[in-house]
């Protein structure tokens, strides 16, 4: 009998978006080849507690306002170094649990920022998404927005304002506001730094909603993001998947265009849909796939700009760029990358001329990152003589 990859696939999480984290875990979960692959779910609650068990199959599980993980194993992640195991850490008798690699479906902070990954690093595993310098930078959207600026990709300009603006409230926020209406004038988007989701974001017409503003996304991160508000525009998503060669999907525009920025429920659900167990997620959300309404130039000019971005950051797995058209000029800019992004945008490979299923392009994916664990692995460790101060032979 041929050996069964053992994947374990990661979600949930202590970030604003734990639920699309659950939601998207299980979909990935379930879209792996079980020919292929023996997979394990493994649930990170919002105590960072690591859960593993067939219950995680089961929507009924996070059906109440926490997870039931009574018939749950509690397991760390032990073994030795570049030999992963899920140990449990309760249940006597239950024997480690051997992982070949981790499929990463974490979303926001403590998951898609560098932190898991990371820890990921230390144990020598192979995983499925970007790695620590390109999750960190990713997460910053004002770090992404420098990086893809340097390579000549066009972006939507921006001003930031760190939280240490409290500390002398009286003496600098009055030049930051001044510094906002000179740049861009009324109205204009503030939103936060490092977050995965949408909390946090609003649109200000004035000094005092813009300090409203501010004081909102001080309470979700240490840094906030003041971006012209365009107010003709229209929004396109590429994913971009990190093959060999990193290949672009379809695009895709969000259905719902209104004043304001996209909310949380409507990026990540349909409307009448109440549960997680029941949501569909990313794909569930209204969207045209490849909209004909825009000039094949400009989606193709999209798909370059995401493989750029994509590149100059360094990511790996499954990511997704985030761009705004202004309808007024006619402008693609880039706005932010995703380097999880919900569902991993299955359903933009599925319609891609390469046609691609979740199953395929994981398996895929897998064997990349297996191939990358070995490489790290075999680099040298051992400081050359010259270097050494212990004197080692």
């Amino acid at each position: 009998m041929p050996h069964l990859r053992r994947v374990a696939v990661l979600f949930g999480g202590r970030s604003l978006d734990h639920d699309v984290s659950v939601i998207s875990g299980l979909q990935v979960a379930h879209a792996l080849d079980p020919d292929a692959c023996s997979v394990i779910p493994v649930y990170i609650d919002q105590g960072e507690r690591w859960w593993t068990g067939d219950d995680l199959w089961k929507p009924a599980t996070f059906a109440g306002a926490r997870a039931d993980t009574s018939r749950l194993t509690e397991v760390t992640l032990g073994g030795l170094f570049g030999q992963p195991q899920l140990v449990p850490l309760h249940s006597r008798g239950t024997v480690p649990i051997a992982v070949d690699v981790f499929v990463l479906v974490m979303h926001g902070t403590f998951g898609e920022d560098g932190c898991l990954q990371g820890l990921l690093d230390l144990r020598g595993c192979a995983y499925v998404g970007s790695g620590v310098t390109a999750s960190a930078t990713g997460m910053n959207k004002r770090l992404t927005k420098i990086l893809a600026a340097e390579r000549g990709v066009p972006i939507v300009p921006w001003l930031a304002c760190d939280r240490r603006v409290l500390d002398r409230f009286d003496e600098w926020m009055p030049a930051f506001v001044a510094d906002v209406e000179g740049r861009f004038g009324w109205p204009v988007i503030v939103k936060p730094c490092n977050l995965g989701s949408s909390a946090g974001v609003s649109v200000v017409a004035n000094p005092d909603e813009l300090i409203a503003g501010l004081l909102r996304v001080f309470e979700y991160d240490t840094e906030a993001l003041v971006e012209p508000f365009i107010k003709h525009r229209l929004e396109l998503n590429v994913s971009v998947a990190g093959l060999d060669h990193p290949v672009a999907s379809v695009t895709e525009m969000p259905v719902i265009q209104r004043e304001s920025p996209l909310s949380f429920k409507e990026k990540y659900k349909k409307q009448g849909r109440k549960s997680v167990g029941s949501s569909e997620g990313m794909a569930g959300a209204l969207r045209v796939l490849d909209p004909e309404e825009l000039p094949l130039a400009m989606r193709r000019r999209a798909q370059e700009l995401a493989v750029e971005v994509f590149r100059t950051l360094g990511c790996e797995g499954i990511a997704r760029a985030d761009f705004l058209i202004n309808t007024d000029t006619n402008e693609l800019l880039f706005n932010e990358i995703n380097t999880i992004p919900g569902s991993l945008s299955f359903y933009l490979w599925s319609a891609a001329p390469h046609y691609l299923t979740i199953t395929e392009l994981l398996s895929t994916l897998m064997d990349r990152a297996e191939r990358l664990r070995a490489t790290r692995l075999g680099l040298q460790r051992e400081p050359p003589p010259e270097l050494r101060l212990l004197g080692r032979s």
